[in-house]
């Protein structure tokens, strides 16, 4: 054997002996790490309610499509979508949104805006919202309407008031709008 495997060789050993030694100051019945060791008090987690995501986050990002991100804007900000009906052209539909911060903002401002082809009816300008908390879920319920079927695009921008300043970030969501259905006669 070279000195070199021997060193390594002996470098294991002493890590397996440290492993088993602190396996020893555990208490029978304690989860394997568990027990603190000798002197030293057991931390706590630093913000064990903070570890908790609320449920209408996780839902949110379980159930809505999330935006698509437009532009190289790195803002602290997501957004997601969710579409209750297939749109129809010349019928109203609703598309809730949901802006989840990741950062704290005085203010957070969203605009909605439609691409050619598609009128927002819902709401008529910007939605403000103040004291937005990081790890929070603002909605907005957009009411909409196209005119034809065809592929239109929802637009919305997030606009975050920070303390160092001003970011925006916009998103698209993508919707196809199917034709209207026939009227059906008499049968």
């Amino acid at each position: 054997m070279n000195k070199d495997s021997t060193a390594h060789r002996a470098a294991a050993i002493a890590v397996v002996i440290g492993l088993l030694g602190l396996g020893a100051c555990q208490k029978p019945g304690d989860p394997a790490g568990s027990a603190p060791h000798p002197g030293t008090a057991a931390r706590k987690p630093a913000h064990p309610a903070a570890a908790a995501p609320d449920d209408a986050i996780v839902d949110a990002n379980r159930k809505m499509a999330a935006g698509v991100p437009v532009g190289a804007s790195t803002a602290p900000v997501e957004v997601r979508f969710d579409l209750a009906t297939v749109p129809v052209a010349g019928q109203p539909f609703e598309v809730s949104i949901a802006v989840l911060p990741a950062a704290p903002a005085p203010v957070l401002h969203i605009e909605v805006r439609g691409s050619e082809g598609l009128t927002i009816v819902a709401p008529e300008g910007p939605v403000s919202v103040e004291k937005v908390q990081a790890g929070t879920l603002e909605r907005v319920a957009v009411r909409a309407l196209a005119a034809k079927p065809g592929t239109r695009v929802l637009g919305v921008t997030v606009t975050l008031e920070l303390p160092t300043g001003t970011e925006a970030r916009d998103f698209a969501f993508p919707l196809i709008v199917g034709a209207s259905a026939p009227a059906k006669g008499p049968g």
